[in-house]
């Protein structure tokens, strides 16, 4: 019995020492450029004075149309099916490899295979379907110390078809919660492009459930500090995805409840420094509430995915995707993009 006791006891230690090391180690949200994985390019041209750039939060292969999700008032944590998910890969990675052509791609919560997503990797399939890239990720959602089969892997990836001469983030506030113990790191991953006109190409992807929008707002704010700063210097900047932020004013019809629309806010304006713009598509909304299931129609619907440029970029087109919600809870957005002096 004596031995008995003792062997539990060693495993209740054993337990309590490991809890302690994941939870101290998932609790800090300091990001520095150090967790920038790359691989990098080989032989790619040097970019030119127009790119093409397309934006797009896969959803880590979970929220195709069939999927709710509990943190925006649905009733489920996971996906309908591994099936729905392998078909919400299938998509997102058949779009990614017809649309090619872009110079640039971003993409947020493109996720290696895990429980949210039933084991299936999105991020190898992105990475298939834009083979030969540049690629740059940043997981700001990584469940560190977890055994495999329950590891999370989260995160943000700018592919470039293009040279790029340096990748780096900067770090953004964090909120102070967590879930099971693991606080998100917010950052904003960039690249610089090799060639003479000086292109930064950021990807954001601002909190989007923080009370009154306190903590989106501060990220914004020190976001759009660096970026004036990297214009400041010479570059042409160009910060692309999911703001959680109104970023163009829409009114589609739905019918759904106000109380599922507490996570929406408004651009804030006064964030905006004088001569950037604001590139989005008010025609074709780029995100849909995830209280239930789509049905267009019924789901609320709006802009927040989208782009914000320095005065020293012209924007020449942006449009959105219509693609009824089929893969994930964003369509995607492309813009396209020139240096003027």
């Amino acid at each position: 019995m004596k031995r008995v006791l003792i062997t539990l006891a060693v495993i209740a230690a054993i337990i309590a020492v490991y809890v302690a090391a994941f939870l101290t180690v998932n609790h800090q949200v300091a990001a520095t450029s150090a967790d920038i994985e790359r691989e990098a390019g080989t032989d790619l041209p040097a970019a030119g004075d127009t790119l093409d750039i397309l934006v797009w939060n896969v959803g880590y292969g979970g929220l195709g149309a069939g999927s709710d999700f509990v943190a925006d008032g649905g009733e489920h944590m996971f996906p309908p099916s591994r099936e729905a998910v392998r078909a919400n890969v299938a998509g997102i990675e058949a779009f990614l490899a017809q649309h090619n052509d872009a110079d640039i791609v971003i993409m947020q919560e493109t996720a290696r295979a895990g429980p949210v997503n039933y084991w299936i990797n999105v991020r190898d399939r992105a990475e298939h379907a834009l083979r030969d890239r540049d690629n740059t990720f940043f997981a700001d959602f990584r469940t560190r110390l977890m055994p495999w089969p329950l590891r999370l892997d989260h995160g943000q990836a700018l592919y470039s078809a293009n040279a790029v001469s340096e990748t780096g983030l900067t770090a953004l506030p964090a909120e102070d919660s967590g879930i099971f113990g693991v606080r998100r790191r917010y950052a904003s991953p960039f690249i610089r492009l090799a060639g003479d006109d000086n292109w930064t190409i950021a990807s954001v992807h601002l909190a989007a459930f923080d009370e009154d929008a306190a903590v989106r707002t501060r990220q914004l704010r020190e976001l759009m500090a660096w970026a004036e700063a990297e214009y400041a210097s010479g570059r042409r900047v160009v910060i692309g995805g999911d703001w959680n932020f109104q970023i163009a004013e829409t009114d589609f019809p739905h019918t759904t409840d106000e109380r599922f629309l507490f996570w929406l806010f408004p651009f804030p304006q006064d964030a905006l420094p004088e001569g950037w713009r604001i590139a989005a598509d008010a025609r074709i909304p780029s995100v849909r509430t995830n209280h239930k299931p789509y049905v267009a129609g019924e789901n609320y619907v709006t802009t927040i995915d989208g782009f914000i440029v320095s005065p020293n970029v012209e924007v020449i087109d942006v449009h959105g995707y219509d693609l009824g919600f089929e893969h994930t809870d964003h369509q995607p957005v492309r813009l396209r993009v020139r240096a003027i002096d």
